[in-house]
């Protein structure tokens, strides 16, 4: 999958890389079905690999991990992507962060499909950013790019928004390549713009603008992702959208007792062992929390890992 990215690991807020078939976070909170665990969205969703259970090809010919989402026009269909950001740059809402998402979209359908709804919180109102024509975008001069967000293709699409900027902007990149400086219908606490407590992923509630999709990988982070940084992030991969190259981990004695630390970003990730590194035999610690871990070694020598399942 490539050199990971390193990011800043406090930014980021919320990562789902649908393992395990379920909508689980790597980081942060997992989403919910918009209508809830037995409504419309939880019955049309699908779990599965590229390989195996979905109509997609691999990304870059390996087999990824993906959600299918329903295709349909009705305003049930969404999912709750509470994020955890705090209010920023200025105003009363989230101003300034960064989604991005690994993302195959139908070849037929609706002109235009909605990616999320931010302003209404019961999805009665038109989404708030679109996949259109090859680029994506909402509104009057909204869809500036190069075209390169085509259907039927794996992408990695990131939009950096940045309402407290001057002027207020929203900077987009497809499979690392800059497309635009949105700045139409942009400013400070634009409900259409900012960010509220929760939004809802692929939520239309005009009830006229979806396609069915394949999600690998969505991620969103505080602040307002600088271009060389969308730069990096290059195109989609099979492993998901790179949170940074390997959480730093701290170890302290406390008698016979060793206490292994992670960072919070980190939750998802598995501490292993093993007695040994040339004929390795990792398995899981089963006294390891979402954080930390104490443990009575097992021997003379005990090595310990992180591991992103």
């Amino acid at each position: 999958s490539g050199i990971p990215l390193v990011l800043p690991a406090s930014k980021v807020a919320g990562q789902w890389d649908f393992n395990g078939n379920k909508l689980a976070a790597t980081v942060g909170k997992s989403l919910e079905y918009f209508d809830g665990p037995n409504g419309d969205t939880a019955g049309l969703t699908l779990f599965g690999t590229t390989a195996m259970d979905v109509t997609v090809p691999d990304i870059n010919g390996e087999p990824a991990q993906v959600m299918e989402v329903p295709g349909g026009l009705s305003r049930n269909l969404g999912y709750l992507m509470t994020h955890g950001i705090s209010p920023n740059g200025g105003g009363t809402l989230v101003n300034q962060y960064t989604l991005v998402m690994d993302i195959f979209v139908a070849t037929t359908g609706p002109g235009a499909a909605s990616l999320i709804q931010i302003n209404s919180a019961n999805n009665t109102d038109d989404g708030d950013l679109f996949w259109q024509g090859n680029n994506f975008g909402q509104g009057g001069g909204g869809y500036k790019g190069t075209g390169a967000f085509t259907a039927g293709a794996w992408h990695r699409v990131a939009a950096a928004y940045d309402m407290a900027a001057t002027p207020p902007r929203v900077t987009k990149y497809v499979d690392g390549i800059f497309q635009d400086d949105w700045t139409a219908n942009q400013s400070l606490d634009n409900p259409r713009r900012a960010l509220r407590p929760s939004a809802i992923l692929f939520g239309d509630g005009d009830q006229d603008e979806r396609r069915q999709m394949w999600v690998n990988s969505i991620q969103i982070s505080a602040g307002a992702m600088s271009k060389s940084a969308l730069a990096a992030l290059g195109g989609p991969t099979a492993a998901g959208i790179p949170i940074a190259s390997a959480p730093a981990t701290s170890a302290s004695v406390h008698g016979d007792l060793v206490r292994i630390s992670w960072p919070a970003w980190a939750a998802g990730y598995v501490l292993e062992s093993t007695s040994s590194v040339t004929e390795p035999n990792w398995a899981p610690v089963a006294s390891a929390g979402k954080m930390s871990a104490t443990i009575v070694p097992a021997g003379p020598s005990e090595y310990f890992r992180l591991r992103k399942p």
